[in-house]
């Protein structure tokens, strides 16, 4: 009896031992997953950290962007908004101007020709052609640094408004240009006087704002070259 009852106790000892060895068998493979890696407090893993950082990092920036944009927008709607009330005023005089003008003799109008002339053979050429020649130049220093993986979006943007406006200008001047009577000063009346003159101002402005467009490229380039604003 005794002969039995050491069995039945070792038997018993055996089965506990086995069935603590399946125990921490399946513990560990419950567990392995997150023995391999490391996690944070908040379940990330370091990849997903990573991935996690880069995302933030991408809104701050396009936050930033849109900061940014925002405030050149604002500057630049001053700028125009005065050109607006100096042009307003202009047309006033303008107006002023035309009156007298219906009684001006051949040599004032052969004057104001001369004028006109000399402001789309030399005035006009000479401002467009030194604005494109900056242009060209704004332009490969924007495709040097989106080469060398700078954020070129604003640069950009202006510009390409830079070019728009300058464009603006040489349909204005046209259509100026086109307003000259084909007969020459004798045929210039006060009305045709006035367009010419609101036409012109136009266009002066149009180029005003090309140049605060390429300005303000300009300084958006300083600033990812990383150069004090203050520099000329």
């Amino acid at each position: 009896m005794k002969k039995y009852l050491k069995l039945f106790v070792l038997f018993l000892v055996l089965g506990l031992m086995l069935s603590t060895s399946v125990v921490k068998a399946e513990d560990r493979g419950s567990t392995g997953a997150t023995d391999t890696s490391t996690t944070t407090s908040g379940g990330l893993t370091p990849s997903d950290v990573k991935i996690k950082g880069h995302y933030d990092i991408k809104e701050a920036n396009k936050r930033q962007l849109q900061t940014t944009r925002t405030e050149i927008q604002g500057e630049r709607k001053t700028f125009t908004d005065k050109l607006k009330t100096e042009r307003d005023a202009f047309m006033a005089e303008v107006k002023t101007k035309r009156d007298e003008f219906k009684t001006a003799d051949a040599d004032r109008k052969a004057q104001f020709c001369q004028m006109a002339k000399d402001i789309f053979t030399r005035r006009f050429t000479f401002a467009i052609s030194q604005l494109e020649t900056y242009q060209g130049k704004v332009g490969d220093l924007i495709t040097q640094l989106t080469t060398d993986g700078k954020d070129t979006t604003l640069a950009t943007e202006s510009l390409n408004l830079s070019k728009q406006k300058l464009a603006d200008a040489k349909t204005k001047l046209a259509e100026v240009k086109a307003l000259v009577p084909a007969g020459g000063c004798a045929d210039m009346t006060a009305e045709i006087f006035g367009n010419i003159k609101l036409g012109v101002r136009e266009a002066k402005d149009l180029l005003k704002e090309s140049k605060d467009a390429l300005h303000q490229a300009i300084k958006e380039i300083r600033t990812l070259k990383g150069e004090d604003q203050n520099t000329q």
